[in-house]
Parts: structure tokens; C-alpha cells; sequence
């Protein structure tokens, strides 16, 4: 299921994230947050390297998407880095 253009760019996806990063860590006390990414999803890529998360790995043409195969990239997010960058947030 695709964004329809006109509600992409807007900041939702990041409240959101930030939103369930919050519950997650502050709620749950989860140490770490991982997600994967395909390769080809530069918009997603630049999204959560803007909210923090730090590159930790590529799993090798894991996802076969439009007729080619793409690595899936693995990033990672420590509660640590997460209330760092919210603080760095904050006027």
C-alpha cells in the first residue's frame, strides 16, 4: 500500500515512529530498537537515519522487488541514542 503524494513529506511517519520509540523504550524499557530496510527505499533510509539510527548491517540480495534483487539493510536505535537526539530536540 502506497502514501498517496500529497501526504508524503509531511512529518507524519516520523511522529509516528518517534511516538512508538517513546512507548517503546519509556513504557516497555526495551534497550533497543531494529528494523530492516530494503536497499531501494532511499526515502525510508534517510528517514530513520534522520531520527537516529545508526546503520548495523546488510543482509545480501535478501528482497527480490520490480524484477531485481536488493540488499536489506539493518539499522538500530539504543535507548541511549533515542533520548539523546530528543533532548537535542528540545529549545
Amino acid at each position: 500500500m502506497a502514501v498517496k503524494s500529497e501526504h508524503q513529506r509531511q512529518g507524519y511517519a516520523a511522529e509516528v515512529i518517534q511516538l512508538v520509540l517513546r512507548y517503546f523504550f519509556d513504557e516497555l524499557r526495551y534497550q533497543k530498537a531494529t528494523v530492516q530496510i530494503h536497499a531501494d527505499n532511499s526515502a525510508s533510509i534517510r528517514l530513520h537515519e534522520k531520527l537516529g539510527f545508526q546503520l548495523e548491517g546488510r543482509l545480501r540480495r535478501i528482497v527480490f522487488n520490480h524484477g531485481q534483487y536488493f540488499d536489506g539493510l539493518m539499522y538500530g536505535l539504543t535507548v541511549e541514542e533515542f533520548h539523546t537526539m530528543r533532548e537535542s530536540d528540545v529549545p
